[in-house]
């Protein structure tokens, strides 16, 4: 069991608004390098995620709010150091790299049933106020221990 805190930032991407912050505290040897792989939300320790200056959804969110965290990487990481920009060696994509087939692995929160509040939309993306209208996209930006 390796507990770890984690501080991972998202910024607006273009035509949007706001930025989030999460500290997330979980047993990393629950991340997976299987695509599409999830933690259920009861398995993480703590989570508090804060979204500010966006045209909707802003507030502060706890563990209470999200079904599960997808957190997953086609190569394990090292979670001594910044998980962003880590490669696995074989030329891939770089870890944190938003793209629409999670090549890169995804790091997101799955909302849970009330569908307020950020939520992911694609690898990397979270959507300010779950997958309602108006809602502002914003993109990975750091995930530090």
């Amino acid at each position: 069991m390796a507990i770890r805190t984690l501080t991972a930032t998202w910024t607006a991407a273009p035509g949007s608004l706001g930025s989030a912050t999460a500290v997330i505290t979980l047993d990393t040897d629950l991340v997976t390098t299987t695509p599409g792989g999830s933690i259920p939300i009861a398995q993480v320790q703590d989570l508090t995620v804060t979204v500010q200056g966006a045209r909707a959804g802003n507030g502060t969110f706890g563990k209470d709010d999200f079904n599960a965290v997808q957190f997953y990487a086609g190569f394990p990481l090292d979670f001594s150091q910044p998980l962003i920009g880590q490669t696995g060696g074989s030329g891939g994509l770089a870890y944190g790299t938003p793209d629409a087939q999670g090549g890169a692995g995804d790091f997101n929160l799955l909302s849970g049933s009330n569908g307020e509040g950020p939520a992911g939309v694609a690898a990397f993306t979270l959507a300010t106020n779950g997958r309602n209208d108006p809602s502002d996209v914003l993109v990975i930006a750091s995930i530090n221990p």
